[in-house]
């Protein structure tokens, strides 16, 4: 999942960086083919010198007008560009902060479910050892039970090979 972002966001950059490539093409070519074409029109004009100077003026006037307003126009599409970039990285916080609240959430679900599973358990061995506790009884009871048959027994044949003897 990261490296798809680093992916997308380097994709991002690359266009990104080719649009601010344009522009300044654009920007470049368009002062470059204003001013070749005024120079071009002024100096193969058959006009005097006084004419030529005004209209060397006055080119160089609709060059510079045309320049900010295309400098102009090119910082407007960056300011555009930069608020949605702006709106893109809120949104994509907003969504980060949603997944991440959760992802909390789910882990306090998994730390309340994950204690009644040990209450359970230390309950059930609790019951495991209380029942074990009563067999062991009853077997302590049973063997001592036995031993006195045991030792009755033996008592009663001894008596028995006593007079037998």
């Amino acid at each position: 999942m990261k490296i798809v972002k680093m992916i997308t966001n380097k994709k991002k950059e690359m266009e990104r960086d080719k649009k601010m490539e344009t522009a300044k093409n654009v920007v470049a070519g368009t002062v470059i083919g204003t001013a070749i074409g005024a120079a071009a029109g002024i100096l193969l004009a058959p006009q005097s010198g006084k004419e030529t100077r005004e209209d060397i003026a006055e080119k160089s006037k609709e060059i510079a007008d045309n320049v900010k307003e295309t400098v102009t126009e090119q910082m407007e599409a960056g300011k555009e560009w930069q608020e949605k970039v702006k709106e893109e990285v809120k949104e994509n916080f907003d969504e980060m902060k949603k997944k991440k609240d959760v992802v909390v959430e789910g882990l306090g679900d998994m730390a309340e479910e994950m204690k009644e599973k040990k209450d359970e358990v230390v309950e059930d061995l609790k019951d495991k050892k209380d029942e074990v506790k009563d067999k062991a009884e009853d077997v302590a009871k049973d063997i001592k039970e036995g031993s006195k048959e045991v030792k009755d027994t033996v008592k009663d044949t001894s008596k028995e090979v006593k007079k037998d003897l």
